[in-house]
């Protein structure tokens, strides 16, 4: 193909939430710019972003469903009025008959049994099926993908890994983090938590954690802190003596300073995708103590201290030794080495040579047999809604 590959994008994540998924795309997309033309479609929330146009979009979130088959129509004529050579969406919405490319964040409904029969569900079904390739956020999840959908083409299925912001997440100076504490009201060390505590079915598995906390011998000048999560903070405490549990909302900034200056980030997870803070932490040269479950062995590799998230014994373990200066020294370089693997350029490199790649393979028809009969399915689909 000549001319500059066209990607049309639905904006939907963003007006539903501005978590991690929204920051991938808010990360790639003004360097996938660069190498591609982007529209994205705008129900609001959407950030401006260097290089893409938003467009006017209607909303979900009053609506008592997400994304549907009709507005698949829609997006199929937005699509095609463009010239939209393919079709990706920042959650789970898809086009009629323009190749489709989806992210895939991971498969925790899937992995743990959630009912599917929601209609939200059933939609990321239809998105991952009808997709022609697939970028995973990590090698776990795709062979969680490719062991679920076995219609799914191996060949077609990518991974790239998320990034940090290095000119962000990087090792502080004392001075800044003696000025975090005092900003904070946080005199002595801390422990941190990053994100929701429960999760689905509690597979954040922050009870587990505090279950570790409560058999260890009281230490009456420890804080647990608490960055976003759950407003409700949980009574913790070590050695029969309660302590002292601080829930912050933090700038990215701030964020990073609070990794420099915490003995330990726990992130107990039973599954992740990818797992954002992990990396994070290590970039901020924080010590990290996390599960050998769904990605995140994956992602700390041997620069962590990883346990199975089931015993509290391996917890209390982790949570001495991470106190211990060579085990400390140890994670700390091993983690900054680590981290220089996660980076959003290359994400978005990769993104953009697989959008590249499905334009030009549509573009000798080898889709077509497959999409004629998606879109015939789908239209019929619609018809059903509507009764």
């Amino acid at each position: 193909m000549t001319e500059r590959t066209r990607l049309l994008i639905d904006g939907v994540f963003f007006q539903r939430a501005s978590t991690g998924i929204a920051r991938v795309w808010r990360s790639i997309l003004p360097e996938m710019a660069k190498r591609i033309d982007i529209r994205i479609l705008d129900r609001g929330n959407t950030p401006q972003m260097e290089g893409v146009e938003a467009i006017p979009f209607a909303s979900h979130l009053s609506k008592p469903i997400g994304p549907t088959a009709t507005e698949s129509i829609l997006i199929e004529q937005l699509c095609r009025d463009w010239g939209a050579h393919v079709f990706a969406s920042t959650y789970y919405s898809s086009a009629l008959s323009t190749p489709g490319l989806q992210m895939v964040y991971d498969m925790i409904p899937e992995v743990l049994n959630i009912d599917m029969s929601h209609r939200d569900w059933q939609e990321k079904e239809i998105a991952l099926l009808y997709a022609r390739a697939h970028v995973c956020i990590s090698h776990k999840t795709r062979s969680d993908l490719l062991r679920l959908y076995p219609e799914i083409d191996p060949a077609r299925t990518t991974v790239a890994y998320c990034g940090i912001e290095p000119h962000i997440f990087h090792p502080r100076p004392v001075a800044e983090i003696v000025d975090f504490r005092a900003a904070q009201g946080v005199d002595g060390p801390y422990l941190m938590m990053v994100g929701t505590r429960i999760g689905i079915e509690g597979y954040k598995n922050g009870a587990h954690f505090f279950e570790a906390l409560a058999g260890m011998p009281a230490r009456d000048d420890l804080i647990l802190l608490c960055t976003g999560g759950e407003p409700d903070l949980p009574e913790v405490t070590m050695g029969g003596r309660r302590i002292p549990v601080k829930r912050v909302s933090l700038s990215d900034d701030n964020l990073a300073r609070a990794y420099a200056g915490a003995e330990a980030l726990v992130y107990p997870s039973l599954y992740e995708g990818f797992g954002m803070p992990p990396a994070e932490a290590m970039a901020s040269g924080c010590p990290v103590i996390t599960t050998n479950h769904g990605s995140l062995a994956e992602v700390v590799g041997d620069a962590a201290l990883t346990v199975s998230g089931r015993d509290v014994g391996e917890m209390r373990a982790a949570l001495d030794a991470v106190r211990d200066p060579a085990t400390r020294a140890r994670l700390i370089d091993a983690g900054l080495e680590r981290s220089q693997e996660f980076r959003w350029e290359r994400m978005a490199v990769h993104v953009a040579d697989q959008v590249i790649a499905l334009a030009r393979d549509a573009a000798d028809g080898r889709f077509a047999p497959f999409l004629a009969k998606w879109e015939k399915l789908r239209r019929l689909q619609a018809d059903v809604d509507h009764e």
